[in-house]
């Protein structure tokens, strides 16, 4: 592995381990107190059973042709991989996360994406891409309080540990906003709409941006962050997203067109 720069808000490997006598007697004490199952097949005493982590171990595939608000004239369509699809388990398991308050999941879903993530960054090597500006798509503040966490800011410390272990010099940089509003429960143009209008960018990157997303569907939310980087002259060569809305037609980890 080579020694490059870490996330630019100063998170370690060391830290999604959690390893230790403290992280340990809390993690116990806080069973004794709340009961943990696993948030995809119910199973008791147990974060994230074997079974319901495979997924999780699989490597990316490439969903961009899942995503018609991706699909632009005149454009060649954005690299765009993923680790599994929102279905059965793994949609618990994101469920849990995302409104369930299942914060010891944080660390869990952060390996996941480094472990993509150097995938990712081994394909954009080859293509002489040698530094990134991890950018996570912006949360809503109300979200944030809700749920305790910045949930794409901790996929994207988890990105950029990865490109790191691949050898890729690589900062997290939270540079995106998003305005009042909710996504949830528009049609897939109202989120084209909401996204493209209310998202803009504080500052430019410092280096050619891969774009961190916890879920990809219309491709909306990812469209609504190119163009506010766009806006500011940032490259966006890529999105990684933890996981996707399976229409039958996701592909196997390939290199960019």
């Amino acid at each position: 592995m080579v020694n490059g720069p870490q996330a630019s808000d100063g998170v370690r490997g060391d830290a999604f381990a959690r390893d230790g006598a403290p992280w340990r007697l809390a993690a116990t004490l806080a069973r004794l107190a709340v009961p943990v199952s696993c948030p995809g097949c119910g199973l008791p005493d147990a974060r994230l059973c074997q079974t319901c982590a495979a997924p999780w171990w699989e490597q990316p595939v490439r969903v961009e042709g899942l995503a018609p608000r991706l699909d632009i004239a005149d454009r060649a369509a954005l690299p765009v991989w993923s680790i599994a699809p929102l279905d059965g388990p793994t949609g618990g398991t994101i469920a849990a996360w995302k409104d369930g308050s299942r914060r010891d999941l944080d660390g869990w879903l952060a390996s996941a994406m480094r472990r993509a993530a150097a995938e990712v960054a081994t394909t954009l090597l080859a293509h002489g891409a040698y530094s990134l500006a991890v950018v996570p798509a912006p949360a809503r503040r109300a979200s944030t309080r809700r749920r305790g966490a910045d949930l794409p800011r901790a996929l994207a410390r988890g990105t950029a540990l990865g490109c790191d272990d691949a050898g890729m010099r690589a900062t997290c940089e939270a540079v995106l906003r998003i305005g009042a509003g909710e996504s949830r429960g528009r049609s897939a143009r109202g989120r084209w709409r909401e996204g493209a209008r209310s998202i803009s960018c504080t500052s430019a990157p410092s280096a050619p941006v891969l774009l961190i997303d916890d879920v990809l569907t219309t491709g909306a939310t990812i469209a609504g962050c190119v163009e506010a980087l766009e806006r500011a002259g940032a490259t966006v060569v890529g999105a990684l997203t933890a996981t996707f809305v399976d229409t039958g037609r996701a592909r196997a980890r390939a290199g960019l067109p």
